[in-house]
């Protein structure tokens, strides 16, 4: 994969997060169908940026590079039931829109 497939799989992989993304946290807290999803495509998300970042020949710290692989771990190697539901929404909510943003400037 080069590492401009790879950028393409990070945004397109944030955006299905994003789509998947309820509109509140109550809707959140019921559906732990879309939570498990939305889990699963971070860590993918993280998977295709570390991809990007090699590709690219980026120094490893590089935002939002870092931060996506760490939330990877994070989310990867958590054992069942230690993935707060809360703080995944509110990483996501808070963090998501930045993160597409910077992807999406450097595929411009």
């Amino acid at each position: 994969m080069t590492a401009d497939e790879a950028l393409a799989a990070v945004l397109a992989t944030l955006e299905q997060i994003q789509a998947l993304m309820p509109a509140d946290m109550a809707a959140w807290d019921t559906d732990e169908r879309t939570r498990l999803a939305v889990e699963r495509l971070w860590i993918s998300a993280g998977d295709a940026a570390e991809e990007y970042r090699r590709g690219a020949r980026l120094e490893t710290g590089v935002e939002p590079w870092a931060e996506l692989a760490a939330y990877r771990n994070r989310v990867a190697h958590a054992l069942p039931g230690d993935v707060s539901p809360e703080r995944v929404w509110a990483d996501t909510t808070a963090d998501l829109p930045r993160i597409i943003s910077e992807v999406r400037f450097l595929l411009t």
